[in-house]
Order: structure tokens, then sequence, then C-alpha cells
């Protein structure tokens, strides 16, 4: 099996798609001129050059067409390709096929067209070749995590597929490969660590496509995210504000159809935080809601209690919410026959609440298309009042 040569320090691709757009038409010859200037100043040690300043050093130490041509590629690139620098970008090129030379001058090719309008089968195909993919769905799996604990399926690649063997060449190929997936939003930074951002879960199901055998990395990674989401939102909760989270629970109830719904001053002494009005069949009902925002679990105690408050809001039933859970006495004693019930939410029930009517939750969906032959075949039949077909070509 033919080992592939990975790009080297691969570049971000705006990066790459820049330096094509402007080498397009660029002879040959004269890129290799330039290239040949200013690699003469960085054999020279005893006058060393400062490549950071491409507006200083280009004047400084290159003449004629190769200072046109190095100041162009930079300031034409909006000073993303450094021309000492350039070798990246034209490796991605060369590579992946995205110019060629006709007539000693390099042109863009159809594949190089498609790179630049960030056509998703080319970026695919440079993804697949480059081992981007499998780094996105590493980090799908496995994050969020720290570059380092996610470069198993990486190492792998490189050693089964490519000439690359060295740790540190492996290394640093990652670390390239990692801003490329930044600067295109499909993973994100936060402090030391990584995770895919919804933009790049939505391209690796388009890359993997639903009959693919990593098809289910898919499946897995929604189910970590909203599993992360739960979590997150347990956190928040948990650490409110305790008035905070009574109005919290007000708009809840909003939401859930209550009216005339009342959150207690703070400071409220009588075991209620929350009076509500909701519609039963054909009956309007008053209840009232304890809020209790912490981490343990509820006893019977405060059944009894908030039982005893309903004739001083003249309610009919009563609710007690958590984050936290209910002991088995509290949850017999939340229904006892002739007294008034007491609806029980612990906090996997309270978040359920919140994730239905979108609070502290934001949905985002996954379109996937599928081809639709039926839609289609409907047209295939219809015919205009000539008989003719409505859908021929309009040359026939």
């Amino acid at each position: 099996m033919e080992r592939r040569q990975l790009t080297p320090g691969l570049p971000t691709f705006e990066t790459g798609q820049r330096f094509l757009q402007v080498i397009d038409g660029v002879p040959v010859s004269h890129y290799k001129s330039m290239e040949k200037a200013i690699y003469e100043h960085v054999q020279n040690p005893q006058n060393p050059v400062n490549w950071k300043d491409p507006e200083a050093w280009i004047p400084q130490r290159l003449s004629g067409e190769n200072r046109e041509l190095a100041l162009r590629i930079w300031r034409e690139s909006s000073h993303l390709v450094n021309p000492r620098y350039a070798f990246e970008p034209m490796s991605l090129c060369k590579i992946h096929e995205l110019f060629s030379t006709r007539d000693g001058v390099m042109r863009i090719t159809e594949r190089g067209a498609g790179f630049v309008t960030n056509n998703e089968a080319v970026l695919k195909s440079i993804d697949e070749y480059e081992g981007l993919l499998l780094i996105l769905r590493e980090i799908a799996l496995k994050g969020p995590g720290k570059r380092r604990d996610l470069m198993e399926s990486f190492i792998a690649f490189c050693h089964d597929h490519t000439t690359m063997r060295a740790n540190s060449s492996i290394d640093m190929a990652h670390a390239c490969d990692f801003k490329n997936l930044i600067q295109r939003k499909l993973i994100e930074k936060n402090g030391l660590t990584y995770q895919i951002t919804n933009a790049g879960l939505s391209y690796l199901q388009r890359s993997e496509g639903k009959d693919s055998k990593s098809a289910p990395v898919i499946e897995i990674l929604v189910s970590k995210k909203n599993a992360m989401a739960r979590r997150e939102l347990t956190e928040y909760l948990q650490n409110m504000n305790p008035y905070s989270f009574e109005r919290l629970i007000g708009r809840l109830l909003e939401e859930m159809g209550y009216d005339n719904v009342e959150v207690a001053a703070a400071g409220n002494d009588k075991g209620v935080d929350v009076v509500a009005d909701i519609e039963l069949g054909i009956s309007r009902v008053r209840e009232v809601v304890q809020v209790k925002r912490h981490k343990g679990s509820i006893g019977s105690p405060i059944i009894s209690q908030l039982r005893g408050s309903l004739p001083l809001f003249g309610a009919m039933r009563g609710s007690i919410i958590t984050t936290g859970r209910f002991t088995q006495p509290a949850q017999d004693a939340a229904f006892v026959p002739g007294a008034a019930p007491i609806t029980l939410i612990d906090r996997e029930r309270l978040l359920n609440l919140l994730i239905e009517h979108n609070i502290g939750i934001r949905r985002r969906e996954i379109r996937i298309l599928e081809f639709d032959k039926e839609d289609l075949n409907q047209f295939e039949s219809d015919t205009d009042n000539d008989g003719l077909s409505l859908l021929q070509s309009p040359d026939s």
C-alpha cells in the first residue's frame, strides 16, 4: 500500500484559498525565483531577518519581480500568507491538485475552484486524506478534552497510512489540524479543552452518511451533548440565588399553562413560594408551590407542612419542586386518601419540564437531506393540453 504524504504544517483552509487565488496566473519560473531569493536570506546567519514583518523584510531583502510577487502574496492574501512560509499552502495546493501548470503558468483546476468556493465534496476529500475527519470523530466521542488526550486515532492513522513516523512530527501535524478545524468553526476551544461544535456535528454526520459503519458516532455524540446540557443545567440550578430560582419556577408554571402566577416576596415564612391557578377540566383550581433548591432528599414533614398551608391561600392542591430528591416516606405521604394531593417534582422531572418548555435550553436541529424520488415521479406522468411531456427540454 502506497503511503500518503500529509501536507506539512497544514494551513487553515482560508489561508490555502487566499494563496491559491493569488498564484493563479503566476509563471512557475517567477514563483521559483522568489522562493530562491528568500531561501538565500534564510541560509545567511550572518545577516538574520525578522520574518514576522513582511512589510519590512520584503522591501529590504527582495527586489524587482521577486519583491513585487512577495508583496502581492502578503497583501492580497489579507496578510494570511507570509511569503517566507508559503511552502505550506503551496504544498496543500500541490498534494491535492488544486492547481496545474499549463504553458509554464500556474492555473486553478476545477478541483481548486471547488476548494476556493468551499465545495463540501472537495473539502471532505481533503479532510479524509489529511486525517481531519478522524480527529473530528475522536473529539466527538472523547471530548471535551485536551489535545494530547485526543490523539489516539490520528497517531494510528499516521503510522498505518502515512510517511510520518516521528512523534514530534505527528504532534505538530495534529496541532495544525486543530487550528484548521477551529478556523472552520467545526471545533471550539475552552481553556485547554476542545469540543465539537454543532456545525462540526452536522458536518461529521453528512460526511459519515447514514449507512456508514461509523454512523453510530452521531447517535453517541448527540446522547453525550444532551447529557452534558442536563449536567450544566443541573449545576446552574443548584447554584442559583434561592429567590431567582423561585421566579424561574414561576415562569415555568406560566409556560405550562398556569394563570395568575404570583411569586412570594423574599423572606416569606408561610412555607409557600409560588401561588397560581390552573384549569382542570371544567374547574379552575388554586395551587400552591414550595420550592426547595438543594441537593439532598426531602422527607415527609415538608409534605405535612405544605398541606397545612393550603387553607391560608384557598388552595385545593400543592406541589413541591426541588433540585434534589424525595424520600420514600415523602412519596407515600404525598397521596393519602381523603387528604389534599401534593405533587412531587424531583430534579430529573424538573429538568424534563424545563427542557420541554425550552427554559435554559436551546434546541439545535441537525438537518438530514434524503433524495425523494417518489416526489419527483409525479411530474414524469403529467402532460400539458397537447399531450406533450411537461418535462421536455426546450430544444425538443
